[in-house]
């Protein structure tokens, strides 16, 4: 499984390192379970957030975002029907900006893919979390 996010830090314009961070590759799961973890918390007192999940998010996660304060209301899933669909439905959650937090499980994700999803998410001002299946290194054999 492999992961990757859209860092966004914001510094003062005025300031060196003002551009925007690109996505990165998240080396692993701990590190990107503990990023998604923190931005929950950060949204626990502001009721106008939105948490956009696009994918089969487990009825375990779905509870663990209503115990870290996220009204259950302020939540969207989007139970998409093919992988081609839950890449389609990340981009437009992206390009919206409608939600504090876009979080997606894509099956199947090409490299093509990723990169056009990382380039979305460096202009969104979502911060975005996309877990896929693809493998970063197919094996030679």
């Amino acid at each position: 499984m492999k992961f990757f996010l859209s860092n966004k830090q914001r510094l003062h314009p005025g300031m060196w390192g003002h551009e925007p961070t690109p996505a990165k590759a998240t080396a692993s799961y701990e590190e990107a379970s503990q990023q998604l973890w923190a931005a929950v918390s950060s949204m626990r007192h502001q009721d106008n957030q939105w948490v956009t999940l696009i994918g089969r998010p487990s009825a375990e996660f779905l509870e663990q975002l209503k115990r870290a304060g996220i009204h259950k209301e302020r939540i969207r899933c989007i139970a998409p029907n093919s992988s081609e669909t839950a890449l389609w439905a990340t981009e437009q959650a992206l390009l919206l900006n409608n939600s504090q937090l876009v979080i997606a499980w894509l099956p199947h994700c090409s490299e093509r893919d990723e990169k056009r999803l990382q380039l979305v998410a460096k202009n969104s001002k979502s911060l975005s979390f996309v877990f896929t299946n693809s493998e970063a290194n197919p094996q030679l054999h």
